[in-house]
């Protein structure tokens, strides 16, 4: 059939994979809302009984995890892009008022844009190379 449209972020589709207890725990630990709504909970105790969780000893056994630390990397990594976005618009103001210093960082800001962006088409090339199974209908 060939491409697949992401209707998700990345970090929904991560979350789309871990049990509903523990989707709900990162939710609420890192405030993210679902579906425009932050989650009501503001302890740890009211978090766990709305997951039906017993003890909170669950959720803290599972940050110690490779699925918890995926999960954060891929959290930390889009909350660093807006990071960025914001730094790009501050680098940007002073360049433009003659700053040598920021339009240094801006250059080196710029250039860093672009190689992502070539990594970033080439890893959807790859993707979609690997989709394509190549048989025909």
């Amino acid at each position: 059939m060939g491409r697949k449209i992401k209707s998700r972020n990345e970090l929904e589709e991560a979350l789309s994979k871990v049990n509903d207890k523990k989707r709900k725990y990162f939710r609420w630990k890192f405030n993210i809302p679902y579906a425009g709504r932050p989650m009501n909970q503001k302890t740890i105790e009211e978090i766990c009984k709305y997951t039906m969780v017993k003890n909170p000893q669950y959720f803290y056994d599972w940050e110690k995890t490779d699925e918890y630390r995926n999960l954060v990397n891929i959290y930390l990594n889009s909350k660093t892009a807006n990071d960025l976005l914001e730094i790009y618009g501050l680098i940007s103001e002073k360049a433009k008022k003659g700053d040598n210093k920021a339009i240094d960082t801006l250059l080196k800001l710029q250039k860093e844009i672009q190689a992502n962006i070539r990594q970033a088409k080439r890893k959807e090339k790859e993707s979609i190379e690997i989709e394509d199974d190549g048989l025909q209908l």
